[in-house]
């Protein structure tokens, strides 16, 4: 717990300089509120993808390989390192101040072994 909380807060300090600003906040916004076209975060809310595996690798994919709807989509950036996925997607948790295990790299290395196309990255029901 202890771990979880210090990743959460070293999120926090670093949500001005860490990959959330360099390569997110362009489309969703400084506080992931949306820059039109692209959507923010509340929809990620209220579904709390991140408290089950599925929504968790759903969330990495996202960041990994993109996204593409009917209307948009979304550039993968496999380019970042684990721990910058890891570190983005954390300071997406810290901005909606969901209380949340933190990614770990590891979590990324796992979904980078399975690469997929922007249209097979599939989003999975909420959690209930």
């Amino acid at each position: 717990m202890r771990k979880a909380v210090w990743a959460l807060f070293l999120s926090l300090a670093l949500a001005q300089t860490g990959p959330y600003p360099r390569f997110c906040a362009q489309c969703h916004g400084d506080k992931g509120q949306g820059v039109r076209p692209y959507p923010g975060f509340a929809a990620l809310l209220k579904d709390r993808l991140w408290e089950t595996p599925e929504g968790r690798r759903y969330l990495i994919q996202v960041v990994l390989y993109g996204r593409k709807t009917e209307t948009l989509l979304m550039p993968g950036f496999a380019q970042l390192k684990d721990e910058e996925v890891a570190q983005a997607l954390n300071q997406v948790l810290a901005l909606l101040g969901a209380k949340a295990t933190p990614f770990a790299p590891e979590e990324v290395a796992k979904e980078r072994a399975r690469p997929l196309s922007p249209e097979e990255v599939r989003r999975p029901s909420p959690p209930r």
